[in-house]
């Protein structure tokens, strides 16, 4: 799965055309409309499409709001990686997403931020599933919902009917 999310971190999404971009421009996927439909089915189905995924990443970038996409593919790469990498790359999780004041500190009640830094001496890869799980499920209660009535989604959607 790390390979198959490490896509996410080299490239970008242009929303105003609803396709997905290479860094350098040139166009890699056109969105099929039936596709896009698939994604307003559930939160999860868009997680896992890897078009759907990066056009989600696009738009929240567009809200200054993608620290918590951003933390929840780290922990999903995480989650692949063998133990002797999961200390240090478990920290740098902690120190970029959910330390106090963190560069893209993302927002968790003090419980289970507490809870997380007493689980990184675990050194398993279960050390981020709660945070995980409440970063997804505001991103599918606030982020996802703003997603599906966007623009540049409901384009899509509307080029299945022309």
């Amino acid at each position: 799965m790390k390979r198959k999310l490490l896509f996410l971190r080299r490239r970008h999404t242009d929303t105003t055309l609803g396709t997905v971009m290479k860094g350098d421009g040139k166009q890699v996927t056109k969105i099929h409309p039936d596709d896009a439909m698939q994604w307003s089915r559930s939160f999860e189905s868009l997680l896992l499409d890897k078009t759907g995924l990066e056009l989600f990443r696009g738009f929240l970038r567009s809200e200054f709001s993608d620290e918590n996409l951003e933390f929840w593919i780290a922990v999903e790469e995480f989650k692949q990686l063998k133990s002797s990498k999961l200390p240090s790359v478990a920290q740098k999780i902690y120190t970029d997403f959910v330390a106090p004041q963190a560069p893209r500190e993302i927002n968790l009640d003090a419980k289970t931020r507490m809870k997380t830094l007493a689980n990184l001496s675990s050194h398993n890869k279960e050390v981020f599933e709660e945070a995980q799980r409440k970063v997804q499920a505001l991103m599918e209660k606030d982020s996802y919902p703003r997603f599906l009535e966007s623009e540049v989604y409901q384009r899509i959607i509307r080029s299945q009917k022309s």
